[in-house]
């Protein structure tokens, strides 16, 4: 519903916008953040929407059964960090028209 009422603003009031949409984003060095260990300090993690990957790692250090939704067959890509930030660059180095709304599908 959010993407509709974007479009509408950029109709109504000639405002430009990117929807950036993502699938699972994983790991946290970039080579901005691959200058300095102390910037490498990351683990990101939510029971329920949480990355996977992280998700999965700390319930097997814990004992926990891995949880998976549904049957567990479904399939979504993961997508690198680096890629995502480049996906952002894009964006902002080519905004949207005034009052153009458009969708990034990464």
């Amino acid at each position: 519903h959010d993407s509709h009422n974007i479009h509408f603003a950029c109709k109504i009031w000639g405002l430009r916008a990117t929807d950036l949409n993502q699938g699972v984003v994983y790991g946290v060095l970039t080579e901005e953040t691959g200058m300095d260990e102390m910037l490498i300090n990351r683990l990101d993690y939510n029971g329920v929407f949480g990355t996977a990957l992280n998700r999965f790692c700390i319930q097997a250090a814990v004992g926990h059964p891995l949880t998976v939704y549904g049957k567990g067959g479904q399939t979504r890509g993961f997508l690198d960090i680096r890629d995502t930030v480049r996906c952002v660059e894009l964006a902002i180095s080519n905004p949207a028209d005034p009052g153009q709304f458009r969708v990034f599908n990464q």
